[in-house]
């Protein structure tokens, strides 16, 4: 969700720092004042298109630094993470725009490429007009949305496993029919398998040998090391530091040299049993060249069977089981066959049973779903609406034997309708936000931005819009451009979109609303002036939508 939102030289605002909470957030506004350009600035964060209309006159670049906070779990943090950033409990997103059109993005002040962007903040911001091409509107996305609805994932990954057990077994067939090879081919293959088979390989040793091979090669170089300490010792300095030693002893005893004998004879015999220490220490460093040899040759044997058969151990064992394969086709091709026909079999005998349960299980879910949905288009004043989640034969896929498209009726005796093919701009709104109180949890979407959605509609309706949205406001933020006092005194929080004249500049700013304010707002939208009877008015409507 959206923690804070800082906005400078963009289009008409100077400069804006706005910080905002959980729930439903209402900006209103008198027409022209910039309340669109509020949601410009949060589509511009999502990877919008940026040009220079958005810098304001006259300055060199405009600024538009968003700070979110992800849950643990969602795919921003998991596409951050692959990103190589650290992932904070907040993370900021910055667009920079100069006056020239050129635009600059970054996350956490690291200039990233607009596709990064995108891929972040994709299932988070869902900004919604009256006519979008959103998500409930792609018939594609249904089958997904009621999966979600149903959350049954072990069932869906039985599915996909099963479906791609049979689908790899038909490609298996498929190569098995356009196979043609002859004795040459054979003897080559034969001799393919022979050189892997004879190389022994074991899944994991190469990285063994590896890690060895550096083990060895540091070991060696202490050893190394020692063995020129012990030859430079042994061979020219311990007899002559011993003969200094003899001859030391030999003097006759005295105050003077009786402390420099003994301090000799210390150094001398520490020194000494310092050379035996790194003696011992060599003799530990088993440094056998027939190993080292022996290791080598191995890495070599490896290195060089994955030049001809695979990056990894796994891949040449899996070209080894493939030249089998083809061995064994061209050794009884109808045998191979019809064994793969029955393996096929049995697969899509297993795919069918799990598809079915999966049906029922979905035909089931579609009659819960059907029937909330059509509670909330109620609450939304569409009364006559019905919605039917259609649910049809498919060839089979990784998502079962299923089409799904969700259908509508926004009127009596009307014909259900796919999503996208019906009702009018003000009532496909309603239906899509009565849809996303459902579906935008399930999404894990959350922040919701409604851009004047209400244009059209009064009234109870328009109470009934501001209600839903304070629903979806309890698992969302949800933010709501709108020009009714039945919206707005339902939200949560409410702000002030507001123009100023200023000699030849006009300005607009953005500001929370208290108490006190937000009922002669109120008042000011629902008579067009602020008076005794009009403050009563708006205060009772406030009163009464935050209580329910």
């Amino acid at each position: 969700m959206i923690r804070h939102l800082y906005i400078r030289n963009f289009v008409l605002i100077d400069e804006v720092s706005l910080d905002f909470e959980n729930g439903f957030s209402a900006f209103t506004g008198e027409t022209g004042a910039g309340k669109s350009v509020l949601i410009d600035a949060i589509t511009l964060l999502c990877a919008g298109r940026a040009n220079a209309s958005f810098v304001m006159k006259g300055k060199d670049k405009a600024i538009v630094e968003g700070t979110f906070s992800f849950d643990e779990k969602s795919h921003a943090r998991s596409v951050l993470k692959e990103a190589g950033f650290d992932c904070e409990e907040e993370v900021t997103f910055t667009r920079e725009i100069t006056a020239s059109g050129k635009s600059t993005a970054r996350i956490d002040h690291r200039i990233v490429t607009l596709g990064l962007l995108k891929d972040v903040l994709a299932g988070e911001i869902d900004i919604h007009g009256q006519r979008d091409n959103a998500y409930l509107l792609n018939s594609n996305t249904h089958i997904h949305l009621l999966d979600e609805y149903l959350n049954d994932r072990d069932l869906l990954e039985e599915i996909s496993s099963r479906y791609q057990t049979y689908h790899d077994l038909i490609t298996e067939k498929e190569r098995a029919l356009e196979d043609t090879f002859n004795e040459n081919d054979l003897e080559y293959f034969q001799y393919q398998i022979k050189e892997i088979e004879e190389a022994d390989l074991k899944v994991g040793e190469d990285e063994e040998l590896e890690a060895k091979e550096k083990q060895y090669n540091a070991v060696k170089d202490s050893y190394d090391k020692l063995n020129t300490i012990l030859n430079i010792y042994n061979e020219r300095t311990s007899d002559d530091l011993y003969e200094m030693l003899k001859t030391m002893n030999s003097f006759k005893s005295s105050d003077e040299l009786d402390s420099i004998r003994d301090a000799y004879s210390d150094a001398y015999y520490n020194l000494s049993d310092a050379m035996e220490s790194l003696t011992k220490l060599r003799d530990t460093m088993d440094l056998s060249e027939e190993d080292i040899n022996a290791m080598e040759e191995r890495l070599y044997t490896i290195q060089r069977l994955k030049h001809k058969y695979g990056r990894t151990i796994e891949d040449i064992l899996k070209v080894k089981d493939e030249l089998q394969k083809r061995i064994d086709i061209y050794a009884d091709k109808q045998a191979y066959l019809d064994a793969v026909d029955q393996k096929i079999a049995r697969a899509l005998s297993a795919y069918q049973k799990a598809a079915q349960k999966l049906t029922l299980a979905r035909q089931k879910g579609a009659v819960s779903l059907d029937a909330e949905i059509v509670k909330h288009l109620k609450e939304l004043m569409l009364k006559n609406a019905r919605f039917k989640t259609d649910i049809t034969p498919a060839e089979p896929s990784k998502y079962g034997s299923d089409r799904v498209e969700f259908l509508i009726s926004m009127n009596r005796g009307e014909d259900l309708k796919p999503l996208a093919k019906t009702a009018s701009g003000g009532e496909l709104s309603r239906l899509m936000l009565g849809l996303k109180v459902i579906f935008t949890r399930l999404q894990g979407i959350s922040t919701v931005i409604f851009d004047e959605i209400d244009t059209g509609v009064s009234g109870a309706v328009a109470n009934a819009i501001g209600m839903e949205m304070k629903r979806l406001g309890a698992t969302a933020q949800v933010f709501s451009v709108t020009h009714l006092a039945p919206v707005a005194a339902c939200a949560v929080h409410h702000y002030l979109v507001a123009k100023k004249t200023e000699g030849e500049h006009t300005r607009t700013s953005i500001r929370l609303l208290n108490e006190k304010e937000r009922i002669e707002q109120l008042a000011l939208i629902s008579s067009g002036h602020v008076s005794d009877a009009s403050l009563q008015a708006a205060r009772e409507l406030y009163e009464r939508d935050q209580k329910e």
